[in-house]
């Protein structure tokens, strides 16, 4: 399935080393080399439109929230059908209104993730062709192209070389540890380093976009910030022991400078284009605060307890009590809300049955008052033949 998607990668890596090799004469090293950047930069630039409007879709969904709540605060809890309509009618123009389809921000992954990997399929079976590649073409690259591959390098270091290679695999590049780990682990700490901060700015940026309201989203926002501590060292891991060629890590290197400067660039055009204004930075601050400052009370007479050591007992006891009661609180709200849910689907399907029945018995009773007329001595047909029938003999 992947092999598909390496198809039009490989041809884009194909177009470039042909443009540098062939027409401007630039060295079959140096193109290969040239032509890593270029096809991470055409298929990451082919994917910003994508990234926009994921960008934008969170905005939208962001913008709208204080009249959602708004809406829900007039219509949630009512049962009356009028209004279940008139809800789902009005966040419908609200959608509208902005422009945001939920459907909008599920696509443009789907279409991104292929690309990626077909890039990172690519780049991998180009500097390991033993894995089930030799001698064979990879997508529209041809087993010439991968033997020239093969004898490029970057600083002098083979691209197929990674760190973990053996002494034997070392020397059959013409190559040694000491010089591939001299430019491997610079641009494996750089990788790393653009990761961990690409991380940090998408924290930033969720804790203006995140839903307060939902709790598995919170959950995953404070797993992410444990994240920023974990990412780096098990990057550091893969990269050290791993099957990561100097090709690999070029593309890393590249792929994560370029999400972080377009994180950057985006996040600054959407803040630009739209906005907030003050009941959208007013419902983010109240919502928040709804749900950090239980959790930062909590802390602060922990510490407040901790200066007071025969305290910490009963501040620990009031603590989980809290706690306690919040997971039940929220637990209850959360079957309150199904509970509505399911009634107001209730309420809609009744509806539409009643609406069903009455217009079969609109069809019946139109039936029945217009009744098919008997056929009169006028209506029944001549039997004597049809001047243009043949009499028979």
């Amino acid at each position: 399935m992947i092999e598909a998607f390496v198809y039009p990668v490989s041809a884009v890596m194909k177009f470039w080393h042909w443009l540098l090799a062939d027409i401007f004469t630039v060295s079959p090293d140096t193109a290969w080399v040239i032509s890593i950047f270029l096809l991470v930069v055409t298929v990451r630039g082919f994917l910003v439109p994508f990234n926009w409007s994921i960008f934008k879709s969170s905005r939208m969904m962001l913008m709208m929230r204080p009249e959602q709540a708004r809406l829900e605060e007039q219509y949630g809890e009512s049962l009356d059908v009028d209004d279940i309509e008139a809800h789902e009618k009005a966040l419908k123009k609200l959608n509208k209104e902005y422009g945001y389809n939920p459907v909008t921000g599920c696509i443009p992954p789907l279409v991104q993730i292929p690309f990626i990997l077909g890039l990172y399929r690519l780049l991998l079976w180009m500097s390991v062709p033993e894995n089930g590649r030799t001698g064979s073409n990879i997508g529209l690259l041809t087993p010439d192209d991968i033997a020239g591959f093969l004898q490029a390098s970057f600083l002098g270091v083979p691209l197929p070389a990674y760190v973990s290679m053996s002494s034997e695999q070392f020397a059959a590049l013409g190559t040694t540890s000491s010089e591939v780990r001299a430019v491997a682990i610079p641009m494996l700490i750089s990788a790393i380093a653009f990761t961990t901060f690409n991380t940090f700015v998408s924290q930033l940026r969720s804790r203006v976009h995140l839903d307060w309201d939902a709790h598995m989203s919170i959950k995953v926002y404070h797993l992410m910030w444990w994240m920023l501590f974990i990412i780096p060292i098990m990057l550091g891991i893969v990269g050290m022991t791993g099957l990561i060629p100097i090709a690999l890590l070029m593309y890393w290197f590249l792929g994560n400078l370029w999400t972080l400067i377009q994180t950057i660039i985006l996040w600054w055009a959407l803040s630009v284009r739209y906005p907030l204004e003050d009941q959208h930075i007013e419902h983010i601050e109240t919502t928040r605060g709804a749900v950090t400052e239980p959790s930062a009370s909590r802390r602060r007479r922990f510490l407040t307890a901790l200066t007071r050591p025969w305290t910490l007992p009963r501040v620990r006891r009031e603590n989980k009590h809290e706690k306690k009661t919040e997971k039940v609180e929220r637990k209850e709200k959360k079957a309150h809300k199904k509970t509505v849910a399911k009634q107001k689907r209730e309420v809609q399907s009744a509806k539409r049955k009643a609406e069903m029945q009455r217009r079969r018995e609109e069809r019946a009773a139109a039936k029945s008052s217009n009744p098919a007329a008997e056929p009169t001595a006028s209506d029944e047909p001549d039997p004597s033949p049809s001047p243009t029938e043949p009499h028979p003999e």
